[in-house]
């Protein structure tokens, strides 16, 4: 038997920081470039984002859970591209009617998934085969379109600015292989019926088409070539008073990122701890900061916020913004970037004073925690955790007393080193286990 101590846990958890850079991005003037920026190298691609109107996502479904990061459909809203929804079915495609369409469902691309765009809005929560645009058919595997949609394009961001007006059936992503969609005028006209295979755009997000030329483009770097993306969207603003979808430039994540937002006056110098919050909300990190300004030239930029992205097993970096500039000449954010390989503890954990066994270590198939309490305690928490910190697997316990033990099936894990914590009426304390 043996004690487990705060000692143990400290030089566990140990924090691992590398020196602070100060890193930068510049933009063309009104945000037409989108920035692509990979944490680890600092490395930079770019594409223009106001060439294209409607994008395809060309991931594929992961059934159960990841079904719809493929029928994903995006609107280009940050550049003033518009999408309605009609009553109208595909099969009233000869007789499309206009009339009243500023009245008809507006929708805007959602800005906590990539696998949200406008088009999948309006889907039945309720109905797994409904993904807004169109129905999951399981005889053909197909999802088949139904509605008739309307895009209404500008080329200025003036609200009140001519647009452009195009009608688009969505007919079918066939067996989760190709999309496969019309487009045309109105009335008809130049009416082209286009097609987007998956597989020519590997380890991308989306397909992009520009619905003027009737082109596809691929625009994306791959997929695990960036970690953050500075771009233009639409989110909801409050300004003078009033809440409205608003165009804005921000910074939006991989989905293979997390993202934790630390909002307190030491946001700079503060160590992230093991107590933050990490969302897969792509814009955790978002617009807000800075403070809209309506003149050119330097925004505002909070001191009181900053952010930490996880990225892989063990990548922490946390970043902080220092400088916004826009004005007709140049467009650019300056940033605090901080690499850490492993998260401290948020507080020194209180000895416990107890005397408790972890056997067998190493463990191959299972590992046990026992201990005995003489007196009655209300609440005992058991985690076993990997070497970032981030819980494996937890068990609560009420009211013990006594002997106590907590078993934990370990057959699944990779070898190597794990950590085993407990905790006891507010006192904790953890041990090394090795996974054979």
């Amino acid at each position: 038997m043996k004690k487990l101590s705060l000692i143990i846990l400290a030089l566990i958890l140990r924090i691992s920081a590398f020196s602070q850079t100060a890193d930068s991005v510049s933009m063309l003037p009104g945000t037409v470039m989108d920035v692509y920026y990979n944490l680890t190298t600092g490395h930079i691609d770019t594409a223009r984002n106001n060439n294209w109107h409607i994008a395809f996502a060309v991931r594929k479904a992961q059934p159960p859970l990841k079904t719809m990061q493929a029928a994903s459909i995006l609107v280009n809203d940050g550049r003033s591209v518009e999408l309605y929804k009609s009553n109208s079915l595909i099969s009233d495609w000869n007789t499309f009617d206009t009339a009243g369409w500023n009245g008809w469902s507006h929708t805007y691309n959602s800005d906590s998934s990539w696998d949200i765009g406008a088009f999948n809005q309006e889907r039945s929560l309720s109905n797994p085969f409904d993904y807004g645009w169109g129905q999951y058919n399981m005889a053909t595997k197909d999802v088949t379109g139904s509605n008739i949609w309307l895009l209404a394009i500008s080329t200025s961001p003036n609200p009140n600015a001519p647009k452009t007006l195009k009608k688009l059936a969505i007919h079918k992503i066939a067996y989760d292989t190709m999309w496969v969609f019309t487009l045309s005028n109105i009335d008809g006209s130049d009416s082209t019926t286009m097609t987007i295979r998956k597989s020519e755009y590997s380890n991308k997000l989306f397909a992009y088409v520009n619905v003027l030329n009737k082109t596809v483009i691929d625009r994306e770097p791959p997929l695990n070539t960036w970690d953050l993306v500075f771009t233009r969207y639409k989110s909801l603003v409050t300004l003078f008073g009033q809440t409205i979808m608003y165009p804005v430039m921000g910074v939006l994540q991989n989905p293979t990122a997390i993202v934790a937002k630390y909002e307190k006056p030491d946001a700079r110098t503060f160590t992230p701890d093991t107590n933050l919050v990490f969302k897969s909300k792509i814009a955790q990190m978002g617009w807000d900061w800075k403070v809209i300004t309506v003149t050119p030239g330097a925004w505002p930029v909070r001191d009181s916020l900053s952010y930490i992205i996880k990225k892989g097993n063990n990548q922490y970096y946390k970043i902080y913004f220092t400088e916004y500039y826009a004005d007709q000449t140049k467009q650019y954010i300056k940033f605090n970037k901080t690499f850490y390989s492993i998260l401290t503890a948020a507080n020194e954990l209180v000895k416990l004073e107890q005397n408790v066994n972890v056997f067998p270590n190493p463990a191959t198939d299972k590992v046990t925690l026992q201990t005995t309490f003489t007196n009655t305690v209300s609440k005992v928490t058991v985690q076993l955790m990997d070497m970032t910190g981030r819980s494996i697997e937890s068990k609560i316990f009420d009211q013990v007393n006594g002997l106590f033990s907590a078993e934990f099936d370990t057959k699944q894990l990779q070898s190597g080193i794990y950590f085993l914590r407990i905790e006891a009426d507010g006192k904790s304390a953890a041990s090394k286990l090795v996974i054979n």
